[in-house]
This record gives C-alpha cells, sequence and structure tokens, in this order.
C-alpha cells in the first residue's frame, strides 16, 4: 500500500496597524517555538506562509527568525508559500492590486529564501472562481481551501482529499482541500489520536493525500493553548509522533504532489470561505436563525448529510452588514484609482504611495466574525492612515493650485453622490443623502480620521450574552476558539444598546425640552420631533471653498407636523471647517424646542494622554474621553491628544449646553465579549423659539492646530 501523504501547513499573520506588543506576544508564543521546535525534527517537511505584516516586524526586530527560516529552507523542510503581501481579500481588489500585493510577495520570498513560490495562501480561504485567471500570470500553481467549498459543490466526505484541478477560461489551478477533522484536532487533540485519524485515512485504500492548513497562532496565542502546546510539549511529542510513522507516513509540503501525483479529479467550486465565516457575514437576525436552525439538523441527526445544501452567507456582504467597512473599501478603491491615474500620467509607478495602499488592504478590519475586526478602531485607523499617506504622496506629484478642491461622486457605491472638500490640512466628506451629514473629516497633517467612529449594532451572538451562557476550557486541554463563550464583564448586557443612525457628525434632531436628559440621549430612550436626522438634502450650490445644502422638512409640534426650512453650509478654511445653519420657521404657530446637533468624534483611546477641555466663565475643565458630561455655559470645547500632538477646537455661541458620552460596542474576540470604545458622542443643545416666518442662525466653528506637549501652538489672533 502507498504511503499517505500528509500535508502540514502554518500561517502566520497579524493585521496592519496592531499593537507592537501582541506582535511581539505572537512572536514570543508562537512563531519562534514553533520554528525552532521544527529545526528539531528535520524528517517534517512542511508549508509555511507568514504575511507581510509579520515579516515587517521581524525584520525590523528579530532579523535573526530570518537565519532559522533560511536554515530550513537550505535543507529543503520548509516551502514558502505566497499571498497577497498585506493579506487581503484578494477577491474585493482591482485585478491590479490583487496581483501587485502577490507579486510582491513572491519577489520576497525569491529574494530572502531563493524558492519560486507555487502556491499561494488564500486569505481567509475566501475563494471566487476567477481567481485561476488572476494567478496564471503569476506563476501560482496552487492554493489550499476548505472541505468545506467541495461540500457547496455537491462532493460527499468520501470524496474530499487529495489534490482536484479547476479552472477558469482554460488557466487551470491545483486547490487541496483541508481536512476539518484535522483543523479540530490539531493541536486540540493527543497526539496519538491524530495519529489514529490519519492511520484511518491511510487504511481506506482511497485516500492518498490530506492537508492541515491553519492559523500558526493556534499554537501558542490563542487562549490557553501555549501552556499546553509547548510548557506540556503537545507540538514536540505531536512532530515525534510522525517520525516514528514514516514508514507509512510521507510528511511533505503540498507543492511536491503537483509533480507526484495526478489529481484526484476536476472541479468547480462556487464562491466561499470557511463555514464559521459564511455564518458571520450574515445579517444579525439571519444568523440567530441560521444557528438554531443548523442546532436542530444537528439534533436530528442530520447535519452531516445536509454539508452540500446548507451554508450561510457571502463574504461580500460584510460590506452591506457594515456601512464603516463599505466606506473605508470604497475609500481603498477611490485611492488605488488615483495612484493608476497619477501612474499613468507620470509613466513610472510610486512605489511608496503603492507601498501605503497595500498596507490599507489588509483584511481583518473588513469584516467581523470571532475576533474583533471592524469593531477594533485602531485597525480603521491603520487603514485611513495609511490612504491617507498614500493620498499624501499622490498630492505631492499634482500640480494644482493652493486653496480649496471641490469634487462630487459616488464614493460608497450606494447610487448617490457624495461631496470633497479638501486643502493640504484637511479633507471633508459630506452626504447630502445622508442628512447632509459629515461623513469623513481628516486631519492630512497627522493622517488621522477624527470621525472614525462605529455605530452600536446588534450582532447575532448578543443572546448569548443576556443568556449568561459561557463555556470554560478545562485546565488540562484547550478548546477550539470556536466553542468558547465567554463574557469578560459583569451586566455587559446592559451595554447592549442600539444607535437608530449612522454615527455621522453634523446630525441634528429635535426635541422637547423635558426630553433633553444625558441618559435618555445616551440609550436613544426618545422620539426625534424634526425628519432631518436621515433624510436627503438637495445640494443648492458650491462656490469655492462652500458648500450650500437645504431641506424642507418637518418638525412635530403640538400634535401637527409643521414645515421647517433649514439651509446648512460647510465653509473650509485651511485650517477650520466651519458649519452653519439657517432655520425658518415655514408655519403659523410659534415653534419652541430644543434642536441638538450631533458630532460623534474620536481620539482612539480614553487614557489621560486624549482629554476633553471646557472653557467657559468658569475657566478651563479638563475631561476623559469616556465621560459623561453635562454642562452649560460652554463658549467651546477643545479635544487634545498629546500622542498625536494634535488640538481640535469646537466653538459653540449661543449654546444652550453642551451633553457627550462614550460610545462603546458589545463584540465578540478570541478571549470572550467584551466593550470597545469607539469614539465620543457630542450633543450642542439649542434653544430655539421661533414665531411664524421667523429665522435663527447658527455657526459652529471646528479649527485644528498642533500642541506642543499639550500647549497650544496655534496663534488663536487669526481666528
Amino acid at each position: 500500500m502507498d504511503k499517505l501523504d500528509f500535508h502540514f501547513s502554518v500561517h502566520c499573520h497579524q493585521p496592519v496597524g496592531n499593537f507592537d506588543g501582541v506582535f511581539r506576544d505572537a512572536y514570543e508564543k508562537s512563531y519562534k517555538p514553533l520554528i525552532r521546535t521544527l529545526l528539531r525534527h528535520p524528517a517534517v517537511r512542511f508549508g509555511l506562509h507568514i504575511s507581510g505584516p509579520v515579516w515587517d516586524w521581524i525584520i525590523a526586530n528579530e532579523p535573526a527568525f530570518i537565519t532559522d527560516i533560511e536554515r530550513l529552507a537550505g535543507r529543503d523542510q520548509v516551502e514558502l508559500i505566497s499571498g497577497g503581501y498585506y493579506e487581503p481579500i484578494l477577491e474585493v481588489l482591482n485585478q491590479q492590486d490583487a496581483a501587485g500585493q502577490i507579486a510582491l510577495m513572491n519577489q520576497f520570498i525569491r529574494t530572502r529564501f531563493k524558492q519560486n513560490p507555487r502556491g499561494i495562501w488564500l486569505t481567509e480561504r475566501v475563494w471566487d472562481p476567477f481567481l485561476p485567471v488572476l494567478l496564471s500570470d503569476l506563476g501560482i500553481r496552487y492554493t489550499t481551501v476548505d472541505d468545506t467549498h467541495f461540500y457547496y459543490a455537491g462532493l460527499e466526505e468520501k470524496d474530499i482529499h487529495g489534490c482536484y484541478i479547476t479552472e477558469r477560461a482554460g488557466h487551470p489551478l491545483y486547490l487541496f482541500p483541508i481536512q476539518k477533522q484535522l483543523r479540530y484536532a490539531i493541536p486540540f487533540k493527543e497526539p496519538a489520536q491524530v495519529i489514529d485519524i490519519l492511520q484511518r485515512y491511510r487504511d481506506s485504500g482511497t485516500i492518498h493525500s490530506v492537508t492541515y492548513a491553519d492559523d500558526g497562532e493556534k499554537f501558542g496565542l490563542w487562549p490557553g493553548t501555549y501552556a499546553w502546546v509547548f510548557e506540556q510539549g503537545w507540538l514536540e511529542r505531536f512532530f515525534t509522533e510522525l517520525e516514528k510513522h514514516t514508514s507509512w507516513l510521507n510528511i511533505t509540503p503540498q507543492g511536491e504532489e503537483l509533480t507526484t501525483r495526478a489529481p484526484v479529479g476536476r472541479i468547480h467550486l462556487p464562491s466561499a470561505s470557511y463555514e464559521e465565516m459564511l455564518d458571520w457575514a450574515l445579517p444579525p437576525d439571519a444568523g440567530t436563525k441560521f444557528r438554531l436552525f443548523k442546532a436542530s439538523l444537528e439534533s436530528a441527526g442530520i447535519d452531516t448529510r445536509s454539508n452540500p445544501f446548507v451554508r450561510g452567507g457571502f463574504w461580500d456582504n460584510f460590506l452591506v452588514k457594515y456601512p464603516e467597512s463599505n466606506w473605508m473599501h470604497k475609500r481603498m478603491l477611490q485611492v488605488s484609482a488615483m495612484l493608476a491615474t497619477m501612474e499613468a500620467r507620470m509613466g513610472f509607478q510610486l512605489d511608496d504611495a503603492r507601498r501605503e495602499l497595500f498596507k490599507s488592504q489588509s483584511n481583518c478590519v473588513y469584516w467581523h466574525g470571532l475576533f474583533g475586526g471592524v469593531y477594533l478602531n485602531y485597525l480603521r485607523h491603520a487603514v485611513y492612515e495609511h490612504l491617507l499617506k498614500a493620498e499624501g504622496i499622490i498630492d505631492g506629484h499634482r500640480s494644482q493650485p493652493h486653496g480649496v478642491a471641490y469634487s462630487s461622486l459616488d464614493i460608497d457605491l450606494d447610487g448617490e453622490d457624495e461631496i470633497v472638500l479638501k486643502n493640504k490640512h484637511l479633507s471633508v466628506y459630506l452626504g447630502p443623502s445622508k442628512g447632509g451629514a459629515l461623513l469623513e473629516l481628516d486631519v492630512r497633517d497627522h493622517n488621522f480620521n477624527i470621525t472614525n467612529v462605529m455605530t452600536r449594532r446588534k450582532e447575532a451572538y448578543h443572546d448569548l450574552i443576556t443568556q449568561q451562557q459561557a463555556n470554560q476550557a478545562s485546565a488540562d486541554a484547550p478548546v477550539t476558539i470556536h466553542g468558547r463563550v465567554h463574557v469578560k464583564e459583569d451586566n455587559l448586557e446592559q451595554k447592549l444598546i442600539y444607535d437608530w443612525h449612522p454615527r455621522y457628525s453634523f446630525v441634528e434632531h429635535f426635541l422637547p425640552r423635558e426630553v433633553v436628559l444625558l441618559d435618555r440621549l445616551y440609550r436613544n430612550d426618545y422620539q426625534d420631533l424634526g425628519d432631518f436626522t436621515l433624510e436627503r438634502h438637495d445640494l443648492l450650490k458650491q462656490e469655492g471653498n462652500i458648500v450650500f445644502l437645504s431641506r424642507e422638512g418637518h418638525l412635530l409640534h403640538d400634535s401637527r407636523s409643521v414645515p421647517l426650512r433649514m439651509e446648512k453650509n460647510y465653509r473650509l478654511f485651511e485650517q477650520r471647517l466651519e458649519a452653519g445653519y439657517r432655520l425658518t420657521n415655514n408655519s403659523d404657530i410659534r415653534i419652541e424646542t430644543e434642536m441638538l446637533v450631533e458630532l460623534n468624534l474620536t481620539l482612539l483611546a480614553t487614557d489621560d494622554q486624549r482629554t476633553v477641555v471646557l472653557n467657559g466663565p468658569a475657566g478651563r475643565q479638563t475631561r476623559g474621553m469616556a465621560d459623561f458630561i453635562e454642562s452649560a455655559g460652554i463658549e467651546s470645547f477643545e479635544l487634545l491628544d498629546a500622542w498625536q500632538k494634535m488640538g481640535i477646537k469646537i466653538s459653540t455661541p449661543s449654546v444652550s449646553a453642551v451633553l457627550a458620552y462614550p460610545l462603546e460596542t458589545v463584540s465578540a474576540s478570541e478571549s470572550g465579549f467584551e466593550r470597545t470604545y469607539q469614539g465620543t458622542c457630542f450633543m450642542l443643545v439649542y434653544d430655539l423659539d421661533m414665531e411664524p416666518g421667523e429665522s435663527r442662525g447658527i455657526t459652529i466653528p471646528v479649527d485644528f492646530y498642533d500642541t506642543v506637549s499639550g500647549t497650544s501652538t496655534f496663534d488663536w489672533r487669526k481666528m
């Protein structure tokens, strides 16, 4: 009987923007001990994919690690696996960027390790049938996907093994299915149990090769795994067991099978990812129903037989589920198009801008499942930081007049144009169809989007929190993170508050005076009397640095719907954005109400380096970004970021009160359900008493300046 080919591959990745301490922890607890253990077991020949962000960190911090990989490559123990350098989801990039990301990784592997990559690590195993066309011109011959993908093509478990061949438009690609049984056993079952699984595959007489490919972080970084895998010696014992059975087990990288065995057969796969990813991509209500439906199949004992016919959503719908993801994605495509246009005009590539663009495409922040993903504000910040750096490089090659550039285009591809005002210091994105709101405000000098705030929304797993379910790992052996349900703080269910509108800025609400209470605003426990928050505003005109919008809206007053006209303008100066309002009572009655102008802003953190300063007759009061604030008689307030050395001053003439509260989401992470700060909501409250036909004007200036050790260097005389 032939030997069983066992393909063992690991994938090591940290997203762009992750903290240095996380990279260090992953390196010390997982990557370094994993490679050091493999060096002691030369018979274990394996595949290795390390993403570009990890390579960049290693080169800067632990270059000796590369020497270890070179040793493995020199003795033909490791096959280096390519992929998009900064770990993008390939199918949501344009073809030029997808090819460029892979070419960048191919070049790195050839230069550093003298190997020509034959395979790619398919990010999050998100498969698209067009991929063979993309990969063929890059010299890529294979990739690895889940057995789930093959079930969706109608295959049965007995047929999912070895290597299949697919094609698109005559471009072939080999596909290795990952055995889920192995993925869930390694490293969570005893080594002897894994060997038993491999033995059963070999004894079948029909299976000649199987593939394990999964995250390297499972070996040491996942909760509970470092003690199990290294301190208790699981990995050492596992490799020793593999070496004991080389009489019937051939431990070999995937690429070698392309020359030693014919493919099992031909296959065409539908667009798919791994099972859990497709569950997470569903809308929350559908996700809850789907979880219950799958549980019913399991209780009926037909869950495995239904594999080909039961699947969740589609990865791209994360861009529908999370509008914040869609906005980042479309901004990324916008910058990519700007770069391509500039390069075509100049006749050469702007490599530094393209590298920044590629960094913004790191996949983890564009979706959410078991890990924080889009809920992690520092990962979203990294996207904007690199996009703004790329824009700055592009603009540096552009011959443009001083002043404000204006454009109107459908950035988020919802069929409605957004408006962009930009100068060398600030960029402003407005949504006339989205309540005339401010969608994005970038401080270009700091590559910082201060409106990078996430909406509080329902998730399918929130009912698990309310039920207070908790499955803890045993003291001896960890469980896969897909089986963990852990709430990280008491009473977390009280933080499950859902917003009824996106958290844009310069959003208007109208409330009765007795309702303007901080706690009610925080919990969305109020009825907005106006129809201005979500509704379309008409673009009246644009003149130089000013955009004029208007809406003929209505206000519920004394049980009547009365007409109220709102004229709204945005003026962009060198380091100032000014929002202006003119409200006209077009009814035949006197209006008495409170108008609240909502600003949602972030400095990313709530530590003592990021503070709010309230300026009023009583002097300066310093508060935290996570504080609940209710203050009258405020002339202005400032957001001070000592880390970025950035200050933002918002003047509040004629305001009756300033209210503020933190926006915190409740989301899943690998260690449990947790509360995450997203930004701070500031409500500027104005008393409106207007006779029929009367108008009222309001101006809100927002000024930007640099600070030095918390001291303003801005010349206030120029304001």
